[in-house]
């Protein structure tokens, strides 16, 4: 990755906060906001986490961990409808 044209200064006004979400030492794969309130994240080994207040609290779902196979992507069309493509032909639709 070049940094040649990257401002380091600009990204140094973000208030960052870490944020202790308890994966089991599995690396987050991939976020997706319902709306500014609702995100949900997926995690290595199956794991899925959702908060409602902005990324404060996190709650396991259970049960999504069982199932056999890897998740990578999630996705919300809508406040309602959400899917998550996992490994093996593994897709998920939240309703």
């Amino acid at each position: 990755v070049s940094t040649k044209n990257f401002d380091f200064e600009s990204i140094s006004s973000f208030n960052f906060e870490n944020i202790d979400i308890k994966t089991g030492g599995y690396g987050i794969l991939d976020a997706a906001f319902v709306n500014d309130k609702d995100i949900w994240i997926i995690c290595g080994g199956g794991i899925v986490y959702n908060s409602t207040d902005k990324g404060k609290n996190w709650t396991k779902v259970d049960g999504i961990d069982k199932l056999s196979g890897n998740l990578y992507k999630i996705k919300f069309v809508n406040n309602n409808k959400g899917f998550i493509l996992g490994s093996n032909g593994l897709l998920l639709r939240y309703q």
